[in-house]
């Protein structure tokens, strides 16, 4: 609530001044009823990154609101009406109130929020009735913005299926016949929502802005981290660059929940260094109290919890631990794929070129480690990696499934630099005109990843990788230049150096006896294995080495706390009962569909 003087009565000052002190002694004020009016500049004190006239990260965002909503101040704008409707589309947690609370501050307009939840009723008339309440009461604050947050909830049947064309007609009326006469000072709207394919057209029409909360950058992200951390301990070893690099894809609301979750755990830490059970709940309040340092350990632990929960969601981007030391052999292989990724992000020179392959395709048998590959790449390049698998994809609703291709590749946007890995894609694009489904439903799903792939060419740092072991089936229009224009062929390991990395690389976190020596293993092995094999071989090795841990424990010839240990004879076991998973007739039919595309 703001006071607004009206006039004064006593000598005037020579020159104009900014405060008045009221003297209670002296000086009488009296209320005369209340008045339209904007809000006044506040002195300028400690902001916070949700008060603050320039958030940071936010601050494009909110130049585009004041850019959208200033014509409305000037002297004559009361006659542009349906101009300070403004559509902001973001996704939850992208600070789209932070950034409008900003604008209205800039510009002295009141501000109003209201959740669209709470204007949904059992009926039409019930919900048009809050409908008009709510505009009065903005009406009685102006020159205010009112925010309809989740404004994809109105306008909806009962069942979420069709529109309620009373609902939307009223809003849309409310939107754009503000009468011009009555409505200076301005009543200005701003409706947000994640959803706005949800949105009914007329609904969307009604606003002539239409906004999209941008996707934050690496500095971004770090501004946003220093502003958040400004009173908090943090310990000596914390990069927060290096953190806003692992938070690819992260809003505001994430940024804030690893603050939070950082917090939770840096608690947890301390009261586990002390006795079980020493702590009293006046200690915890102390502790509390006092504050505590924030270490890199309780960031890593916060930010794996997060991209843990993010992952449960269908095609979550994270960055995936792997590394080139858990990839044996593939060196050729490595190399090609590095040209094609790692080059672009160190030297975008090229880019301005046109020189750019973003697509690149991995075939070979099953089991040669494609998958692992590109796990390793998104790791040793930073970027972050979406593994979609393609039947994941299909959905029976007729476009739904072009919708999941869509939201897979805006999910890439959203996170770059970031990788996407279409495993089995010969199940999500096979050639067109030969599904023998009656809808066309591949057809369209062919159609719609053929747009997408076209549209990264606009986008730097999104790359896609596919895997497949039959790209004889796939559409011909994948493979032309623009597209997935580098085919590499991952084969099966057939000669002993390359096995011996593989399985050097998957034994190097075991314990094993001082006397084996895994030449001498791959010796009694086939001579053509792929990846899968050699892990196969190390799982059944493992397997016996657990059995004899087991029966030791139970005959008391061991202690619990003793490691697993993996012998020769284990692993000789397991050498005589492994099987090939691919024929040397598979092998060669592989090879001659590596020669029909070595020209690719």
């Amino acid at each position: 609530m703001f006071f607004k003087v009206k006039k004064t009565f006593g000598d005037a000052p020579d020159e104009p001044i900014r405060a008045y002190l009221a003297d209670t002694t002296h000086t009488s004020l009296y209320m005369v009823g209340s008045t339209l009016s904007p809000v006044p500049m506040l002195p300028s004190g400690e902001s916070t990154l949700w008060n603050s006239l320039s958030p940071p990260g936010l601050e494009p965002l909110v130049t585009e609101l004041c850019t959208a909503l200033k014509p409305r101040l000037q002297p004559g704008g009361s006659l542009l009406t349906g101009t300070g409707c403004v559509l902001l589309r973001g996704p939850p947690g992208s600070g789209k109130t932070t950034a409008v609370a900003a604008a209205c501050s800039r510009l002295g307009l009141h501000f109003l929020k209201v959740p669209c939840s709470s204007l949904c009723a059992d009926s039409s008339g019930a919900v048009e009735a809050k409908l008009q309440a709510t505009f009065s009461r903005a009406r009685r604050c102006r020159p205010v913005v009112l925010m309809l947050t989740a404004v994809d909830l109105l306008g909806r049947d009962r069942d979420g299926l069709g529109e309620d064309a009373r609902v939307v007609a009223t809003l849309r009326h409310l939107l754009l016949n503000e009468d011009p006469l009555s409505s200076c000072p301005p009543l200005m709207v701003v409706a947000t929502t994640s959803r706005a394919q949800d949105l009914p057209a007329d609904v969307q029409t009604a606003f002539p802005h239409e906004l999209e909360v941008p996707v934050l950058s690496e500095g971004q992200r770090l501004s946003i981290l220093q502003a958040l951390t400004t009173h908090l301990p943090l310990g000596q070893e914390v990069n927060l660059a290096q953190l806003a690099r692992r938070c690819a894809g992260f809003v505001v609301g994430d940024l804030y929940a690893l603050l939070t979750h950082s917090s939770r755990a840096a608690c947890t830490r301390i009261k586990n260094s002390g006795v079980a059970g020493s702590w009293s709940e006046e200690d915890e309040g102390e502790l509390c109290a006092a504050g505590f340092p924030l270490l890199a350990e309780d960031f890593g632990q916060a930010l794996e919890q997060l991209q843990t929960a993010h992952s449960q969601a269908v095609g979550a981007p994270k960055i995936p631990s792997v590394s080139w030391h858990d990839v044996g052999g593939l060196q050729e292989v490595k190399k090609e794929i590095l040209e094609t990724i790692q080059l672009p992000l160190e030297h975008p020179e090229l880019l301005s070129l046109g020189l750019r392959r973003s697509g690149l395709l991995l075939h070979g048998p099953p089991g040669t480690g494609k998958t692992l590959l590109a796990k390793a790449v998104a790791t040793e390049c930073s970027l972050t990696f979406l593994s979609v698998k393609g039947p994941e994809l299909i959905n029976m609703y007729v476009g739904q499934s072009e919708e999941n291709v869509r939201e897979v590749f805006s999910r890439a946007r959203a996170a770059a630099p970031c990788i996407i890995f279409f495993d089995e894609l010969d199940s999500l694009a096979p050639s067109r005109g030969r599904s023998g489904d009656s809808g066309g439903v591949m057809d369209r799903v062919v159609s719609q990843l053929l747009a997408e792939l076209d549209g990264l060419h606009s986008t730097r740092d999104v790359f896609v990788i596919g895997a497949t072991n039959r790209p004889d089936l796939l559409d011909p229009a994948l493979l032309r230049p623009g597209r997935f224009d580098k085919l590499v062929f991952v084969g099966a390991n057939e000669d002993r150096a390359s096995q011996l990395r593989v399985l050097s690389a998957i034994t190097r976190k075991f314990k094993l006896e001082p006397s084996v020596s895994l030449m001498n293993v791959l010796d009694c092995c086939p001579p053509q294995l792929t990846g899968a094999d050699l892990y196969s071989l190390c799982s059944d090795a493992m397997t016996t080495a657990l059995k004899r841990k087991v029966h030791n424990l139970e005959e008391g010839l061991e202690l619990a706390s003793s490691a697993l240990l993996l012998t020769m004879d284990d692993l000789l076991q397991a050498a005589t009962r492994l099987q090939p998973s691919v024929s040397e007739q598979e092998l060669l039919r592989y090879k001659h569909i590596q020669h029909k595309f070595a020209a690719c």
